[in-house]
């Protein structure tokens, strides 16, 4: 891969290579949106290949994200949230952004192996490329029905990504 820029070159151009290679785009199923008192969220589901999820493994993410949530609204959200459970390749991620005053936002993110033993993820631990596609999604969602709108709530619920295979007309799933 010739390199653009000389700082690119050698080492950091194999390392790029390396991941562009082994990206792979992962299916993203929304889930029915979760009704709190005061607070609705729209959860996710991003899977690496051979991941498979069940609702035991939802509701032991979900009892994760209202605690975090419920801290959230101490600290000023509005009652908007967004959760994204990610099964990856390496472990669990479970990554909370809570919409606050101010068009700002609060982002927790938890990991471990298995979803039982999610913890703080590491300072300084951010969202993966699979987590931000759902992330930039929903802030484009929040724009549109929120912010630029006459506040749409339904609109907002409803703008759920879905990148899950779709079956082909010849019954083979697309993505495959």
């Amino acid at each position: 891969m010739p390199a653009s820029d000389p700082a690119l070159a050698g080492a950091a151009a194999v390392a790029l290579t390396g991941l562009a290679e082994a990206y792979r785009p992962r299916p993203v199923t929304p889930l029915m949106p979760w009704r709190y008192p005061h607070r609705l969220v729209k959860p996710y589901i991003v899977t690496a290949r051979g991941r498979q999820w069940d609702d035991r493994m939802v509701e032991t993410a979900r009892a994760t994200a209202t605690r975090q949530l419920e801290f959230d609204d101490a600290m000023g959200a509005i009652g908007l949230a967004v959760v994204v459970l990610h099964l990856g390749d390496d472990g669990v991620y479970l990554v909370v952004q809570s919409w606050a005053k101010d068009f700002q936002s609060r982002l927790s993110i938890f990991s471990g192996l298995e979803v039982d033993d999610l913890r703080p993820a590491p300072l300084g631990a951010a969202p993966c490329v699979w987590e931000l596609e759902v992330l930039s999604h929903e802030r484009s969602a929040y724009v549109q029905h929120i912010l630029s709108a006459a506040v749409d709530i339904d609109s907002w619920l409803d703008d759920a990504l879905d990148t899950r295979p779709r079956p082909r007309r010849d019954g083979i799933p697309s993505g495959t």
